[in-house]
């Protein structure tokens, strides 16, 4: 029964139907008259009243047919009183049915005015059928959810992980008879937004059934709750992270971390301004802290990053595929973050530009909310605040560190004066303090064309003397060559520029790959205004050298010149010294008597101590045999000597090669590779296959006279000054044996070893 509508015309037909129906019912009366059906016919038209009218018409109805009633039967009301109990019961009906349909209107218009409520209401409403879920209704509001117009069941009209989670709550509410709820239901629409919703499902079950026939689903929006909450939770993450620490890199995954929680992206990374470039500090999600660190990207390689700072205001980009701003921005230079949707979040502090944030979505396209980007751009404030402040207190603790750095490097030149002792040091602390993996100091060599490996710390172990870099090849060699700092951020693909191929005479390339070293820096060493050295670091991390960490290493360099300088001063009087007093030694000894062996004994012993050799001989030449005779020898036994203790001159020797070319020669100019047959079995004897060896003739007015071999267990070249000193002890040596000659009992014991 439905309340109608109000329209009079119809009104007025309605109610000349009734009346029609009403006069019908009195003449069936008069001509059934005694008949109950005749009577019953007055039942017709207050029903009609009542069902297509109102209460009051359908009390006129009954009291009319009431009236009509008593006029049919008034001629019989004198004898039968169950005539006038008929008219009343007429009359009782009508107002009965008046009543009924007085109560049922007023139910129904309260049923009407709540459908039309829930139709037009934000609270999203329908019901589904059980089994199955059919969809049997819905209002308006629900149908912001339904992913078609045209859907049939619960699986049709959400998207299936939503239907999956709901179809278990319904099932529950079927088997339990009892009222489920869901909150913040994450519910993804066609476009990629996410929307949250309260749920509950009611489930109906009709009388005299024992099995709900049907579900009833309510759902509010609470979207704008959820994004409020979030905010200020990570609102209140930035304000706790600012106040419990200062820690940079704790800061920076703070705001990382929040920003991306209130967008829900699933991929970011946080860009500082540093030197006029975008520099990588932190990755989130897909976007991994390693790649993201080692990015370092000109400022205005990142236009919609350098608009966001400008005007203050998050940029998004919704569909990266088709919109023209991606492609001249972060999706094409900077591959790690190859994305479909992107936000750029302005980290601004007052008038300072610090950075920004790129929250990203990399599997499909999304949507940023207004509110959303509002949201994130308050955050960005809050977080470049952070960050500053954090930045602020890093400085202030760089700078602390850089100042104890300068000087444990300053007191490890007071350490020694030993120059190896100094340089070991010095590579130790240097790489110490700045946290490096490895360290190296080479210097200039005497040639001046070739940088020597000194000192190393960290990875490499101990430093070779083998190593030795040509200037102006690989990076410490035009580091030198340039004088100034030169860097690589990554070495993968690119070592040919640290050490190209050889360029490491007699060693390996120490800052490779096959080491553990990502990035190198190479510094040059100065001594008194010119480049003597160069100091190598290397990292395990890719971009470890930030530009503001140049200056720090610089003052390193040159605390630690200042003591290479010190060192080189001392050796240099030392080694003087030393000369002085091993000249004075081997003069005495060439004046103490005529005996040539007697001479080369007592001379080999001070240049043995003084040389610091662990091998050495001297040789006579003999002019008759043509043969070189050994007279004295140090650092190896008797039978060895044996073996050696005669050299003819057309044996193809180190020593013969010196006596035949008149000058000093080394193993740089004749290696052990490529030794002949004799001279490979003497170095074998002698075990000297790896030492550092000289051969130098004795000459005197342009003739050999004999000639000294010696061995070094250090490896490296002869510098100018050693070799100086060698050539002044032959000239001395060449003198006493020209002058001097074999007693009796040496004579003998030459005889015997021609004859052997």
């Amino acid at each position: 029964m439905s309340s109608p509508k109000k329209n009079p015309v119809k009104h007025a037909l309605l109610l000349l139907l009734v009346g029609g129906l009403t006069l019908g019912a009195f003449i069936v009366g008069h001509l059934l008259d005694g008949l109950l059906a005749a009577d019953s016919a007055y039942l017709i038209p207050i029903l009609v009243a009542a069902f297509f009218l109102g209460p009051i018409e359908t009390l006129a109805a009954g009291l009319v047919s009431m009236m009509l009633e008593l006029i049919t039967e008034a001629h019989t009301l004198a004898r039968d009183s169950g005539d006038l109990w008929t008219a009343v019961g007429v009359g009782g009906f009508g107002a009965l049915a008046a009543l009924t349909s007085m109560q049922i209107r007023r139910f129904l218009k309260h049923i009407g005015a709540a459908r039309e409520s829930l139709a037009s209401s934000p609270l999203a409403y329908a019901e589904f059928g059980f089994p199955g879920y059919p969809l049997r209704g819905h209002n308006h509001a629900f149908r912001q959810l339904m992913r078609s117009e045209g859907c049939e069941t619960l699986a049709q009209c959400l998207p299936a992980e939503t239907a999956e989670e709901l179809s278990f709550l319904m099932d529950r509410a079927i088997s339990t008879r009892t009222r489920q709820m869901a909150s913040e239901q994450v519910i993804r629409s066609e476009d990629g937004r996410n929307s949250y919703w309260n749920i509950s499902l009611i489930p109906s079950t009709m009388p005299g059934r024992s099995t709900p026939r049907s579900i009833s689903m309510f759902a509010l929006d609470v979207t704008g709750a959820v994004h409020r909450g979030r905010t200020r939770d990570a609102a209140l993450r930035i304000s706790s992270a600012v106040m419990s620490s200062l820690n940079l890199e704790e800061t920076l995954r703070v705001v990382i971390d929040s920003l991306a929680y209130i967008v829900g992206a699933n991929a970011g990374a946080l860009f500082l301004i540093e030197d006029g470039h975008w520099v990588g500090a932190a990755g989130w999600g897909e976007s991994g802290d390693e790649e993201i660190r080692r990015l370092r990207l000109r400022y205005d390689a990142l236009p919609i990053a350098v608009e966001a700072l400008e005007t203050k205001q998050a940029i998004a980009i919704e569909d990266a595929r088709t919109d023209d701003r991606a492609s001249q921005g972060i999706r094409e230079k900077i591959p790690p973050l190859d994305f479909q949707s992107g936000l750029a979040v302005p980290l601004v502090t007052g008038n300072r530009r610090i950075g920004v944030v790129w929250l990203l979505e990399t599997n499909r396209v999304k949507s940023f909310t207004d509110e959303q980007i509002e949201f994130a751009a308050i955050i960005g404030a809050q977080a470049a605040l952070a960050i500053d402040n954090a930045s602020a207190y890093e400085s202030e603790h760089m700078m602390r560190k850089s100042l104890e750095a300068i000087e444990a490097v300053s007191e490890a030149g007071l350490t020694s004066l030993d120059l190896n002792e100094v340089l070991n040091e010095l590579v130790t602390r240097t790489q110490d303090v700045t946290q490096m993996d490895a360290a190296m100091i080479l210097l200039v060599d005497s040639s001046g064309e070739f940088l020597q490996a000194q000192a190393t710390a960290g990875r490499f172990g101990e430093a070779s003397s083998d190593l030795r870099l040509r200037i102006g090849e690989g990076l410490a060699g035009r580091a030198f060559g340039e004088g100034v700092t030169l860097k690589i951020d990554d070495i993968t693909g690119h070592e040919d520029e640290i050490c190209p191929d050889g360029s490491y005479r007699g060693g390996s390339c120490p800052f490779s790959e096959k080491h553990g070293i990502r990035s190198v820096l190479a510094v040059p060493i100065r001594i008194g205004g010119k480049v003597a050295g160069v100091l190598q670091l290397g990292s395990g991390h890719e971009g470890a050298f930030a530009a503001h960490e140049w200056g720090l290493i610089q003052v390193l360099a040159d605390r630690a010149s200042l003591a290479v300088q010190n060192s080189l001063l001392h050796n240099e009087t030392s080694q003087e010294l030393t000369r002085v007093a091993l000249l004075h030694d081997v003069a005495a000894a060439c004046a103490a008597g005529d005996d040539i062996r007697s001479i080369a004994e007592t001379a080999l012993e001070a240049i043995y101590r003084q040389l610091g050799c662990d091998l050495a001989s001297i040789f006579h030449f003999d002019r008759e045999k043509d043969a070189l005779v050994n007279v004295a020898f140090l650092g190896h036994s008797r039978e060895v000597m044996d073996a050696i203790a005669t050299i003819r001159m057309d044996q193809d020797t180190f020593l013969t090669r010196a006596m035949r070319t008149h000058a000093v020669v080394t193993d740089q100019t004749h290696p052990s590779s490529e030794a002949s047959q004799t001279e490979a079995f003497i170095l074998h004897s002698l075990g000297a296959e790896d030492n550092r060896r000289a051969a130098v003739p004795f000459i005197y007015k342009g003739k050999a006279v004999g000639g000294m071999a010696l061995a070094f267990s250090s490896r490296g070249i002869f510098t100018t000054s050693e070799l100086d000193v060698l050539k002044s002890i032959a000239n001395q040596l060449a003198v006493a044996f020209h002058n001097s000659g074999y007693s009796a009992k040496n004579k003998t014991q030459l005889t015997e070893q021609f004859d052997a």
